[in-house]
């Protein structure tokens, strides 16, 4: 495993991580790892903080492959001493053992267990379901939902253990639009799996069945450029300030600040007035709505924090799709990853701005972030 590690912009050492501590800190909820790297002129000091980004290579098991381990020789109390024959251990004399026996894989193993990934992006993922849109073949703009089995997060990708197979075409950016039309003409999706009659008072005729558009690169292509009143922009953009309210308080581990504050937003949304959008906007607008409404219902009566952290990442999805079809006033709005969310599953967040205040594990891992992204600025919504 290669770990790049900089102090600052201008300082950067490459090592490679040759020891996990299996044992993790209860309270910070975190490992300690050995990281062995050259250090001219000792600018790394002890207790020093540092930026560090890990790249590793894995399998389609999540087994870390490294080729040039295969066939050598380790100790199991010493990682750093590797040898080419058996033999003993420099430091502690204890006898070597094989890399394989220590989880590495097999030069062999390698080549046959190269992992099919998908873009961190593609699926939509609620409780223990995940759903891509796979474009349908020989229909061009056509897609279906297809359910499957993640593995590990790696990076700014997923490892796909079921569902899909090499080479077909899955939606990146839009599955989430994707899915809210699917409801609207009352097909299975991701948030109604067994599909369901359309949605009472609101028949927009067969403006739902047209396909997805796709630009010149394949991608989904996203109508943002709409002309959204701004007074309907404003009543979405207090509903977003309500959001920013619960992610914070749940970064401080308030349930109680947190049930007010999503009281807040469910009664921020009853003044949002979608009369004032018309044809594909409302919509959308109604579709996303219902969801923050009723996973907000949710959290608002959470036993515990936790089962709260889980009602918000629903929200995030939402409302993250509500800020990049309808806009916002704001400055920045900055998308937060963290990889050890949900055993290691994954979550995001959205922020005003870049200073990492991690809701699903509040103090004990504050800063816990793996990826920060602008979603939307204020001055690329004014062009």
């Amino acid at each position: 495993i290669i770990i790049q590690v900089s102090i600052g912009k201008s300082l950067i050492f490459k090592g490679n991580i040759s020891f996990i501590d299996p044992v993790l800190n209860p309270s910070t909820r975190t490992v300690k790892i050995r990281v062995n790297l050259k250090n001219p002129g000792n600018k790394l000091k002890p207790n020093m903080f540092v930026k560090a980004v890990i790249h590793s290579k894995l399998s389609e098991s999540g087994k870390v492959m490294d080729p040039d381990l295969a066939g050598k020789w380790i100790s199991p109390m010493h990682p750093e001493i590797v040898k080419d024959r058996p033999g003993k251990c420099d430091v502690c004399g204890m006898p070597l053992v094989k890399a394989e026996d220590l989880g590495y894989l097999s030069s062999e193993e390698t080549q046959k267990s190269a992992p099919l990934v998908i873009p961190s992006s593609a699926p939509l993922i609620t409780g223990t379901r995940a759903v891509v849109y796979v474009e349908v073949k020989g229909e061009a703009g056509v897609f279906e939902g297809r359910e499957v089995i993640l593995g590990p997060r790696a990076g700014d990708y997923y490892l796909v253990k079921e569902g899909l197979k090499e080479g077909e075409m899955v939606v990146v950016n839009g599955a989430f639009k994707i899915d809210s039309d699917l409801q609207i003409q009352a097909k299975p999706s991701m948030m109604n799996p067994e599909g369901g009659g359309p949605v009472p008072g609101h028949d927009h005729g067969d403006h739902g069945n047209r396909p997805a558009k796709k630009n010149s690169k394949g991608h989904i292509q996203k109508d943002v450029k709409r002309n959204i009143p701004h007074s309907f922009q404003n009543s979405v953009n207090l509903v977003t300030n309500k959001y920013f309210d619960l992610q914070d308080s749940l970064s401080r581990d308030s349930l109680k600040n947190s049930k007010n504050h999503v009281a807040e937003l469910i009664k921020q949304l009853d003044f949002v007035d979608m009369n004032l959008i018309q044809g594909e906007s409302h919509l959308q607008w109604m579709k996303l709505e219902k969801v923050i409404q009723i996973e907000s219902k949710k959290l608002s009566n959470a036993s515990d924090i936790n089962s709260a952290r889980k009602q918000f990442e629903i929200i995030t999805e939402a409302v993250t799709e509500v800020i990049k079809i309808f806009g916002t006033n704001k400055t920045d709005i900055f998308r937060f990853h963290c990889p050890m969310a949900f055993d290691n599953k994954g979550a995001f967040w959205l922020q005003k701005n870049k200073d990492t205040r991690n809701p699903y594990f509040g103090e004990s891992m504050l800063l816990c972030n793996d990826s920060i992204e602008k979603v939307v600025s204020k001055k690329k919504d004014q062009e």
